[in-house]
């Protein structure tokens, strides 16, 4: 096997990820939940910096340069586990209580990087003990757990969708810290020679009075809209 897949995890530029007051982000609207997004920087697997905070830190920077098969973030259970894991500082700054979720988008470059093998990047997205995203390679791929239980594999080139961050509604203030390892697993091949992908975690917020979650709904998993509940 060559070790010339060069892959660098790099951010551009350094990007506050606030979820702001819900309660004044809907305007003009008579009926609907008082809900707000906001979007991290699309962390890139191609070159530069990945900064993504609010508050204080407002940033956060992750260089990872000439990755090749077997390399890892410190926090990933596979591979070297000698680059830097990248740290997401998000807050909940609006003023009443809400449930938080985050959404995960995952798009490759001309040369895929990701594609849901257990072969290609694999993910790891946690929120303290909470687990959004996690892998069993060179088992299988990158998975998240749908609501109800089940576990999915984690598609590309599409949004998943409304992963519950705690089903303990968020306070102003609440401040969330998470960390996104990587591992490039050392059976990739030169398939993925040059490869690229890019990760955007997009944060959202709902109020939580009056707007109860499912029963089904639990953290760290998807909790899609039903059952009397709405995410706007």
């Amino acid at each position: 096997m060559t070790r010339s897949i060069k892959i660098r995890l790099a951010l551009a530029g350094a990007v506050a990820v606030t979820i702001g007051a819900v309660a004044t982000l809907v305007g003009g609207v008579s009926f609907g939940l008082f809900s707000g997004t906001g979007s991290s920087s699309a962390q890139s697997f191609t070159a530069g910096t990945v900064t993504v905070g609010a508050g204080t830190p407002t940033s956060v920077t992750c260089t990872i340069t000439n990755m090749v098969p077997g390399d890892s973030s410190a926090g990933a259970p596979i591979g070297s586990k000698a680059d830097t894991t990248c740290t997401y500082n998000v807050k909940y700054t609006g003023s009443a209580n809400a449930w938080l979720a985050v959404d995960v988008t995952v798009s490759n470059g001309s040369t895929p990087l990701y594609d849901d093998t257990a072969t290609g990047l694999q993910l790891y997205l946690k929120a303290g003990s909470t687990t959004f995203l996690t892998s069993t390679a060179p088992t299988a791929g990158t998975t998240y757990v749908q609501q109800g239980g089940s576990s999915a594999s984690l598609p590309g080139g599409t949004t998943t969708s409304n992963l519950l961050i705690s089903t303990t509604a968020a306070t102003t203030n609440t401040a969330v810290s998470f960390t996104l390892d990587y591992a490039v697993p050392i059976a990739s091949g030169n398939t993925y020679q040059g490869g690229s992908a890019m990760v955007t975690l997009t944060f959202h917020a709902v109020q939580s009075g009056n707007n109860p979650l499912p029963s089904a709904c639990a953290a760290g998993q998807q909790c899609n809209a039903g059952s009397g509940f709405a995410w706007s």
